[in-house]
């Protein structure tokens, strides 16, 4: 009997071609690159081109030392970073190979079982087809945004069958983005307990089983911990942390003309269709209905806040690439339409993104070469630990007088530029948030001052005075600075890339920054706070409603900061929420590297750089109460 129903299936046509449609479609998307080839910058960029490069040779460098993720470092990326970053820097070939195979079994589990359940198969051949055109050759981080689609669609399988073979997927996917990228992983899990609670109330399958699948990836999780070397409270608060901060102040102006208003428009119709198909059909519940519901609004709404919050053109392409991933893992939009005219407007949110990419951003066509897969076989033959590395080459050496110095004793290097301790071979000791404009939170920052406010700071710091978006680089992590003033010194003022770096040392008699709570109170919004030397000023502001909800559907409400100088010009920087409670401080206007290093050695030419005057300006008055609460600490 089994071995007719087997000679049917095969002999069927439709399913013949479905899956070759499959098997193709998951060749086209395997990837044509094995790792990451990481190089050194070239002198004369812009110094945030070397933000990225930095975060990414950095996470490789703190698990081939041994730290711990969230105490040691806390990122949004975890220990299995590399799967996504594809920096093959001391990680073995095996684990490359391994991800890309479950990825592509996935794409072709994906592509066949859609095409099967389709109720047009034309349309479904069509929506892989512009998956294939859509994603770029170099996908690498975004790869989370792929395991989340795929996670949706095996959740609504289980939901349809709860077979174990479904929820083997599940819990892999789960397992693979918490220790990779938790911010996507986070919500990972509300998606998972959504189908097996569903199944639960509905008596959808054995009990017993279904709770025993969402144990399962809290005990691999738990268990995984320990040779991952992952404080798991701590890795998970400080991802929460960064999720909360990014949200509140990494948002920029839209970049891309139109993309909002296409975007919604996608959305508007997606929703409008999954609502007809679904409330059509009196045989589905409430309950199923509620959580396809969920399923689907929140793969599209993760899609919308990742390209919208930052809005910058690589993020706001990432919503038109995935978005037909995004539909072709909610079968619902497409396994029974109720007319032709459904049908016909389904077209449109597969069809816009294509024109978006295609049209309006100039994108080339790159099918063919995503066809050619010999470079990613050289190159897995060819592997080392350190094929990738060619940083080593040491094309833009530190000065000799610095590097001898440092020599080997524990450097860091502010406000970001990693790479550049990495590829001149020092003993890098990072902060555990590595990079400075991203101690966007109170709790991060206080991370990173902990870290500096004890014995095992670093001896020595290269120093830059940057940060990005407008901001004001001396509050991207303000106690940090303020122990660097403390307990560092000149030990060189140097030129490197046409900019003016200090290589700082810590001083012999360490002393510990002391914050003494001195008062509290209240003012009201836009009201001058006048600085006063050696006073350190955490400032709060509290969202109306309205204020929490623009937080949650786009990003936190912005704040602009104004300072008026002694000379009397008032210059404007970007801050937020959470960077004014993480604290502000000095009666200095600071403006150049040259003035921090006034600072650690009090020089006369900052009397005239005094501030006479901060202010806090809601750019939406009706986002906020009306009052900011301060609080003043004596720096002892």
């Amino acid at each position: 009997m089994k071995s007719n129903i087997s000679k049917d299936f095969f002999k069927s046509k439709t399913t013949i071609f479905g899956l070759c449609v499959a098997f193709m479609g998951a060749f086209i998307l395997f990837p044509n690159y094995l790792e990451l080839n990481i190089m050194p910058l070239s002198l004369g960029k812009e110094l945030w081109m070397s933000l990225d490069p930095s975060w990414v040779v950095a996470l490789n460098y703190v698990k081939i030392k041994g730290m711990t993720w969230g105490t040691d470092i806390a990122f949004t990326y975890g220990p299995l970073a590399h799967l996504l970053t594809r920096a093959g820097w001391g990680e073995s070939k095996l684990t490359f190979l391994l991800f890309d195979l479950f990825i592509a079994c996935n794409y072709f589990l994906l592509f066949f079982i859609s095409f099967q359940k389709s109720g047009s198969k034309l349309l479904t051949v069509f929506i892989i087809l512009s998956i294939c055109l859509l994603f770029p050759i170099w996908l690498g981080s975004a790869n989370a945004m792929v395991l989340m689609a795929f996670l949706v669609f095996w959740i609504r399988m289980s939901i349809e069958k709860p077979k174990w073979f479904y929820y083997v997927f599940q819990i892999a996917i789960i397992t693979l983005l918490f220790f990779a990228k938790f911010n996507t992983g986070l919500i990972a899990f509300p998606l998972f307990l959504s189908g097996i609670t569903y199944n639960i109330l509905s008596k959808n399958g054995n009990r017993i089983a279904l709770l025993s699948y969402a144990i399962v990836p809290i005990v691999l999780i738990i268990a995984l911990c320990f040779p991952f070397k992952v404080d798991l409270f701590a890795y998970v608060k400080s991802g929460f942390e960064i999720v909360s901060g990014y949200n509140d102040v990494m948002y920029l102006k839209n970049q891309l003309e139109y993309s909002y208003s296409i975007a919604l428009f996608i959305i508007v119709i997606l929703t409008a269709i999954i609502f007809i198909n679904n409330y059509s059909n009196k045989k589905e519940s409430w309950l199923k209905t509620a959580v396809l519901l969920f399923l689907f609004g929140t793969s599209v709404f993760v899609l919308f806040k990742q390209a919208f919050v930052r809005g910058d053109v690589g993020h706001l392409k990432d919503f038109f690439v995935f978005i037909p991933l995004i539909v072709l893992c909610n079968i619902d939009l497409y396994a029974n339409f109720r007319n032709k005219y459904i049908k016909l407007l389904f077209l449109v949110p597969i069809v816009l993104p294509i024109y978006f990419i295609y049209i309006r951003c100039d994108k080339e066509v790159d099918i063919k070469d995503k066809f050619r897969k010999t470079d990613y076989i050289s190159a897995y033959k060819e592997f080392t630990t350190t094929s990738g590395m060619h940083l080593y080459q040491n094309n833009f050496p530190l000065p000799a007088s610095v590097l001898q110095k440092i020599g080997t004793n524990t450097v860091d290097v502010f406000p970001w530029n990693i790479q550049l301790l990495i590829e001149n071979k020092l003993n890098y000791l990072p902060r555990p948030t590595i990079q400075s404009y991203s101690a966007f939170t109170p709790y991060l920052e206080k991370l990173n001052f902990e870290h500096y406010n004890a014995s095992k700071a670093p001896e020595f710091v290269i120093y830059d005075y940057a940060s990005i978006d407008d901001r004001y680089p001396l509050f991207d992590e303000s106690r940090v600075n303020v122990a660097l003033v403390t307990n560092y010194e000149l030990a060189e003022l140097f030129e490197y890339d046409g900019r003016k770096l200090l290589l700082l040392q810590k001083k012999k008699e360490f002393k510990k920054v002391i914050f003494t709570k001195v008062k509290e109170y209240a003012m009201y919004l836009n009201a001058p706070l006048v600085p006063k030397e050696g006073v350190y000023y955490e400032i709060y502001f509290y969202h109306s409603l309205k204020g929490k909800m623009v937080s949650v559907l786009e990003h936190a409400p912005e704040i602009r900061m104004e300072i008026l100088a002694s000379d009397g010009t008032l210059t404007q920087f970007k801050t937020s929420k959470l960077l004014l409670e993480s604290g502000i401080f000095s009666s200095q206007f600071i403006t150049q590297t040259s003035d921090i290093m006034n600072m650690i050695q009090p020089n006369e030419s900052l009397k005239n750089r005094q501030i006479r005057a901060y202010y806090f300006k809601p750019i939406h008055l009706n986002s906020f109460n009306d009052k900011m609460k301060i609080i003043e600490y004596k720096i002892n």
